[in-house]
C-alpha cells in the first residue's frame, strides 16, 4: 500500500514535474552555452557605450566564469523557476479531491490521512532534488561542451543550499493547499505571494544590504549565498529561520489534516 501512494502522490505531480525538468534544462543550456555569445555582446556594448553606467557585478561576470554561472543561473534564473515549481509541486492532496468530489474514495483506503500527506510531501521533495541534479548536471555537461572549466562542487554546493533555504516554499504550499480547496485557488494564492516577495526583495537582490524588517523575508538572498568559489556565504541565522518556518508550516498542516471535516 505506500508504494501504491507514493505512485499516486507522482501521478498527481508528473506533468508539473516533467515540465520543471525540461525548462530547467533549457535555462541552464542556454546560460551556459551563451555564455560565449553573451560576453560578446558585453565587450561590444563596453566599447560602443562606455557612458553606460553597469551594474557591480558586471565586470566580474565577464571574467568569472563561474560566477557568471552563479549571478544567472542560481541567483536568479533556475531559483525563480524553483521557487516557482517548488509551490506548484506542493498543489493537490485532499483538499483538491475534496473540490472535485473524490475525497471520500481516497479516505475509504485503509491508510491514515497523515500517510497520505506524508507520500505526497515525499515525492514533492524527491522531485525537487532531481531539479537540482538535472540543474548541476546539465550545466557541467554544457561546460565541458564550449570548453570552460566549471568545479562541480560549486554547483552542488549552491544546489544544496537553495534546497535547503527554499523547502519552506514547499512546505508553505503543502499547508496551503490544506486550508484552500480547488487546483487553482491554492496555486494562484501560492504564485502571487511568492511573486510579491521577489517584487519587494529585488533590490535586496540586486545588492542592497538587507537590513530592519527586510531580514526575515530575504530568502532569495538566503538561497543564492554569495557566489564564490570556496565559501558559498550560508546565512545560518537566516537558514534556521527559514527551516523553523518550514517546520512550523509543516505542523500546522498535520493539525490541519487530522481536525478537518470532508
Amino acid at each position: 500500500m505506500r508504494a501504491e501512494l507514493y505512485r499516486k502522490g507522482w501521478l498527481e505531480t508528473r506533468s508539473r514535474f516533467v515540465t520543471a525538468v525540461v525548462v530547467t534544462i533549457a535555462v541552464c543550456a542556454f546560460w551556459t552555452l551563451g555564455h560565449g555569445w553573451v560576453n560578446q555582446q558585453w565587450h561590444r556594448d563596453l566599447i560602443q557605450h562606455p557612458e553606460w553606467d553597469n551594474p557591480p557585478w558586471f565586470m566580474r561576470a565577464m571574467k568569472d566564469y563561474p560566477f557568471f554561472i552563479w549571478h544567472f543561473v542560481y541567483a536568479e534564473m533556475f531559483q525563480k523557476i524553483w521557487v516557482i515549481f517548488a509551490v506548484l509541486l506542493g498543489i493537490g492532496g485532499l483538499s483538491r479531491e475534496a473540490a472535485y468530489g473524490t475525497a471520500g474514495f481516497t479516505l475509504a483506503l485503509p491508510v491514515s490521512r497523515l500517510a497520505l500527506f506524508r507520500a505526497r510531501a515525499s515525492v514533492a521533495v524527491a522531485e525537487l532534488l532531481i531539479l537540482n541534479l538535472t540543474a548541476v548536471l546539465t550545466i557541467g555537461l554544457c561546460s565541458r561542451v564550449t570548453g570552460l572549466s566549471y568545479p562541480v562542487l560549486h554547483g552542488v554546493s549552491y544546489n544544496a543550499l537553495m534546497f535547503a533555504g527554499g523547502i519552506v516554499f514547499l512546505s508553505g504550499s503543502l499547508c496551503l493547499t490544506e486550508f484552500v480547496e480547488g487546483e487553482y485557488t491554492p496555486a494562484l494564492i501560492g504564485l502571487g505571494s511568492v511573486g510579491l516577495l521577489y517584487f519587494v526583495m529585488q533590490p535586496y537582490a540586486d545588492g542592497i544590504p538587507v537590513t530592519g524588517l527586510a531580514i526575515p523575508f530575504a530568502i532569495p538572498r538566503l538561497m543564492a549565498g554569495s557566489g564564490n568559489v570556496g565559501n558559498i556565504g550560508v546565512q545560518w541565522l537566516g537558514m534556521a529561520a527559514s527551516l523553523t518556518a518550514a517546520a512550523g508550516f509543516t505542523v500546522l498542516a498535520r493539525y490541519r489534516i487530522l481536525t478537518r471535516d470532508f
